[in-house]
């Protein structure tokens, strides 16, 4: 199965959807958390994006993530995956999409840090 989200950019980003853990690959890429859409034709606006990150390896990243816990709270279900194995072009994918998306949770993130 797959979703497409669109960036800032205007560009759409064709993606993986994992509705249960699973043995990860170990590539790199952008992966977001997720809560689906509660009306199977969308007319309730869509998946909710609840956090986005990258990373050079899945299986490492999603193996015990810390941003689980709080992403199934808000009623994520699936893990949303964009392979994406240069470093550079991973980083603009991923900030095209955080503009674009503004996650709840990557939010509350940089209020910690800041």
């Amino acid at each position: 199965m797959s979703f497409s989200w669109q960036g800032e950019s205007g560009r759409w980003y064709e993606v993986d959807v994992a509705r249960a853990k699973r043995a990860w690959e170990p590539v790199g890429g952008v992966y977001m958390f997720v809560k689906p859409s509660p009306d199977a034709t969308m007319e309730a606006g869509g998946p909710v994006l609840l956090f986005l990150a990258q990373t050079s390896n899945f299986a490492d990243a999603l193996a015990r993530h810390d941003m689980w816990a709080a992403a199934d709270q808000l009623g994520a279900k699936e893990i949303h995956l964009y392979p994406v194995a240069d470093p550079r072009q991973r980083d603009a994918i991923y900030n095209d999409l955080l503009q674009s998306q503004t996650p709840i949770l990557n939010k509350q993130m940089l209020r910690r840090v800041a």
